[in-house]
């Protein structure tokens, strides 16, 4: 096999990945823009996913992104839902953050089919910095349960 072989498989490989959330029925979707041009309204909507994300978490709830548009830094965020109750906590938490509440909500909308077969792991599609910021937001949300010693 030559190299050109293992890019061609690499490639046909690729291609052929399904991704397995494809048939999950519940889905939400929200747009957030990671301007370039604007560190401080960068920095807010990385905070912001950061909510997002660590509410998902705490609602044992699904996160993918995928770019919406390139030139507006525009990522679409999806969330999959595994109970309508869980669904319900994430909306809950949605709506209790001063900085998104009950307007938020109303821009939550179900996205396309097309969307949830190209969202993508938030890792691999986030710009590092805002991802590194949305983590460390969404960390202390999720303090670990198995051990509360350091909070007593």
């Amino acid at each position: 096999m030559e190299k050109g072989d293992l890019a061609v498989l690499g490639t046909k490989h690729k291609d052929d990945f399904e991704p397995f959330w494809e048939d999950e029925k519940d889905w939400l979707c929200i747009v957030e823009f990671l301007p370039t041009d604007n560190p401080e309204a960068r920095l807010f909507a990385a905070e912001i996913i950061g909510y997002l994300v660590g509410y998902a978490n705490l609602t044992n709830t699904r996160s993918l992104v995928l770019l919406g548009d390139p030139d507006a830094s525009a990522y679409e965020l999806l969330f999959s839902f595994s109970s309508p109750e869980e669904k319900n906590e994430f909306l809950n938490l949605v709506r209790s953050n001063k900085d998104m509440g009950n307007d938020y909500i109303i821009e939550l909308t179900p996205p396309t089919t097309e969307e949830i077969r190209n969202a993508r792991p938030l890792a691999t599609v986030l710009p590092l910095d805002a991802l590194t910021h949305a983590m460390l937001i969404a960390v202390t949300l999720c303090p670990r349960m198995e051990d509360d010693r350091a909070v007593s």
